[in-house]
């Protein structure tokens, strides 16, 4: 078994996913957003303390979804 994170590709197009969010009439596009803003302050928080950038942009690529 391997430990391997989804992209955000992956986690928009998940049929679970999107089942729960569709339960909860939470639109995709504001769940894009959410994953995108939460990305995006966790990458914040890295470079304040590392030197090096972390490789995010295949969490932060959703252009393929259609939302």
């Amino acid at each position: 078994m391997q430990d391997a994170e989804m992209t955000m590709s992956e986690v928009l197009r998940d049929p679970m996913i999107r089942l729960i969010l569709r339960a909860d009439r939470v639109p995709l596009g504001e769940f894009a957003k959410l994953l995108q803003n939460a990305a995006r302050r966790r990458d914040a928080g890295y470079a304040a303390t590392s030197k090096t950038q972390p490789r995010i942009s295949r969490y932060l690529d959703c252009s393929d979804i259609m939302l």
